[in-house]
């Protein structure tokens, strides 16, 4: 008696879309059934129709492109991909199955995925606004796509605004944060921010060992992890998703979340995708190199005209991670010198760059000189003198402190003091409850 199993048979998928150009597209029948079922519920103007078009649009994108930026390779296996979404992921394979000029393709399986997304497991993106109580609250399902919205159309005047976040203690903590990293610490954009929502993407933390925060610092300097880079997949198809829209997009990073960014960044890059534009960063209280970012976001079109994209407090986690103790700084402004700078202009930013590199260290007077001397005498590079006069004589004992207290760092900080006064009102308030 022969019990192994039937063999698994495929056959074209009719296409969805205006005309059936492109690559064929292998499905079993009961994926054929399912996704017939989806382009039905799409054609109905609701939530569960836009999460069903999502699907059958992913799959059709196949017929033109069998690796676009949310995709990854199985390990040994060269034709073996999978595409993944918030909501849902497609594994497929590549190859001449019919012997034609193109390779076709053969869905292997569709996971859905919503329920992890919606358990904070998953990278995700979230409506949010102020609810009746005047607290910031996301809705209680996650946007399957980045649309634009009478009140904020993604237009050059009215960009979508995105919050992009690192540690935290789950989504709502989340939810709550980024507002004033996103208005800048500004009360004026903060106001206006309450009137129209933002949009969060959330990125899930996977240990319960981030209660205080603290356990980003063990990571800095390491690769990024699998469910970062999944979620930078993710981040990479909503950035292309806007482009293909043609919207202004503003996205500001909190904490960890600027390495999902800076890493979503470099994954569009290899595509080749220029975003003409249409959409820039912001670094706020970041913990990944900004020298990195910055490379990444001029590789695809961001636009570059703000002259301050980052902000941070350079504490522990700050310099170590974010600034390779100062050394970001000055590869950022060399950078820009030499490779974004017009010939008639590098003279006068050349001042500049040594006025902001001396006035970091010791002095515009005393900085040329000390890293020279390091260099010559020590053989070092002068990212590495540099590092060393700052780890010497630039930052603050206490500052450096303060600013490494997650709790002190939640809001944005305009500089580095801010911190330390925040930790003094705290101080004050303990006393005051003491004494009553």
């Amino acid at each position: 008696m022969n019990n192994a199993p039937a063999a698994i048979t495929y056959s074209g998928l009719k296409p969805y879309g205006q005309t059936g150009t492109g690559r064929t597209l292998l499905v079993t029948a009961q994926h054929r059934q399912l996704l017939d079922g989806f382009k039905k519920i799409s054609e109905i103007p609701s939530s569960e129709g836009y999460y069903a078009k999502s699907i059958t649009k992913a799959v059709e994108s196949l017929r033109g492109c069998t690796a676009p930026v949310n995709s990854f390779m199985k390990n040994g296996t060269p034709n073996r991909r999978c595409i993944v979404f918030s909501g849902f992921e497609i594994e497929y394979e590549t190859g001449s199955y019919y012997g034609g000029p193109q390779t076709d393709v053969i869905i292997v399986d569709i996971r859905f995925t919503n329920d992890k997304a919606k358990g904070e497991k998953r990278a995700a993106l979230w409506q949010v606004n102020i609810n009746n109580t005047g607290r910031w609250e996301p809705y209680d399902n996650p946007n399957p796509k980045l649309l634009g919205t009478p009140r904020v159309p993604g237009s050059e005047d009215c960009p979508i605004k995105v919050g992009i976040n690192g540690y935290s203690e789950g989504l709502e903590h989340a939810a709550r944060l980024l507002p004033d990293h996103i208005a800048r610490g500004e009360e004026r954009a903060l106001h206006h921010l309450e009137k129209t929502g933002y949009q969060l993407f959330y990125v899930p933390q996977n240990s319960s060992a981030l209660k205080a925060g603290w356990t980003f610092i063990k990571n800095l300097g390491r690769s990024i992890s699998p469910s970062d880079l999944e979620a930078a997949r993710i981040l990479a198809h909503h950035m292309k998703e806007a482009h293909d829209q043609g919207l202004y997009v503003e996205w500001t990073s909190h904490r960890g979340g600027s390495k999902v960014l800076t890493q979503a960044m470099k994954l569009l890059s290899r595509k080749k995708i220029n975003l003409k534009g249409k959409q820039r960063i912001f670094l706020s209280d970041y913990t990944s190199s900004h020298y990195e970012a910055d490379i990444a976001r001029r590789a695809i079109g961001m636009d570059t005209r703000d002259s301050k994209w980052y902000n941070s407090t350079k504490g522990v986690a700050q310099l170590v991670g974010g600034q390779s103790l100062g050394a970001s700084n000055l590869a950022c402004s060399i950078n820009d010198l030499i490779h974004h700078t017009k010939p008639d202009e590098r003279a006068g930013k050349t001042v500049v760059t040594v006025a902001s590199v001396g006035g970091t260290v010791y002095g515009v007077h005393q900085a040329a000189p000390t890293i020279a001397n390091l260099v010559a005498n020590f053989s070092l590079t002068p990212a590495y003198a540099i590092t060393i006069l700052n780890a010497i004589g630039f930052v603050s004992t206490a500052g450096v402190i303060a600013a490494s207290i997650p709790s002190l760092n939640e809001g944005y900080n305009k500089s580095a003091m801010d911190p330390i006064a925040t930790l003094a009102n705290k101080a004050a308030k303990r006393i005051a409850s003491v004494k009553k």
